[in-house]
């Protein structure tokens, strides 16, 4: 029908204005406005997700986007369960992008500033713990509650790190027995989440992406050592992995909510090929 015509060119125009493909559902993303939730954000809207971010302060980090404009930004508190089941009752698929270096019980609160890509600093109750674990176990409980089928399962990504393997490498565990107690901390929330996706098969599709060092052009504490990260990885070090983009981490997110038969552990290899597939 003629209505039918005009509201199908209506979506044609607003998502073409955006630069987006075909509806792809709607995709919850706990701390979007930080340094790797808004590239997920940008490239899930340019995919045709409808996106909507919580964080602290709701705020959209770059309102020059075309692609950030066109999210719902949500202000709240990841941490409260009500917040986050009301969230995922709407979401068909969800990433979890909350996190931070240096919690409060590190003693290096303040470098936060620095090294923090979205220049956040954490609360006096913002420990790895959490901020990390009990954020992520939010999601998962509430989108277990919402309910799916072992053939319909919810994509569910999680982005980790890189140590967090650690103890499946040569070397790794004897490097993690030398590191500082932060670090240690810092990965036993990470792999606290990662066991819990692990055993979330039956309800949800997890991807667990574990980054070395993430960074762009911009991020001046990192750029220095990235040459040593990447010499070190093709040398074949076991225990450095090669540093990933930001760009290519937000791809390579969205790209494994969108393909089905991507589950489990990516390291820079997958990320990279998985980013391949939406750049």
């Amino acid at each position: 029908t003629m209505r039918g015509a005009i509201a199908l060119l209506a979506v044609i125009f607003t998502r073409g204005a955006a630069g987006t493909t075909a509806p792809r559902g709607s995709l919850l993303v706990l701390g979007g406005s930080g340094y790797v939730g808004k590239e997920v954000c940008k490239t899930a809207v340019r995919r045709g997700f409808g996106v909507t971010s919580l964080s602290r302060r709701g705020v959209n980090p770059d309102p020059n986007s075309p692609e950030l404009s066109s999210v719902n930004w949500v202000a709240g508190d990841a941490t409260d369960m009500a917040t986050i089941r009301e969230l995922a009752v709407g979401a068909d698929a969800a990433v979890h992008a909350i996190g931070l270096l240096f919690d409060a019980e590190s003693g290096l609160t303040n470098l936060n500033v620095i090294v923090s890509g979205s220049g956040s600093v954490p609360g006096e109750e913002s420990t790895y713990d959490r901020i990390t674990r009990f954020t992520a176990f939010n999601l998962i409980e509430a989108l277990r509650t919402k309910g799916s089928s072992p053939e319909d399962r919810i994509p569910l990504c999680f982005v980790s790190a890189a140590e967090a393997g650690w103890p499946d490498v040569a070397l790794g565990p004897q490097v993690e027995q030398v590191a500082p107690g932060w670090l240690k901390k810092y990965l036993a929330a990470k792999r606290a989440v990662e066991a819990q996706l692990s055993a979330s098969t039956d309800i949800l599709r997890p991807v667990i992406y574990r980054p070395s060092l993430i960074w762009d052009w911009s991020k001046l504490d990192v750029l220095p050592v990235i040459p040593v990260f990447n010499a070190l990885s093709a040398l074949g070090v076991p225990f450095v992995d090669k540093t990933v983009r930001v760009e290519t981490l937000g791809q390579a997110i969205v790209a494994g909510l969108e393909d089905s038969s991507v589950t489990g552990v990516q390291r820079f290899e997958e990320m990279e090929n998985l980013a391949a597939r939406v750049a």
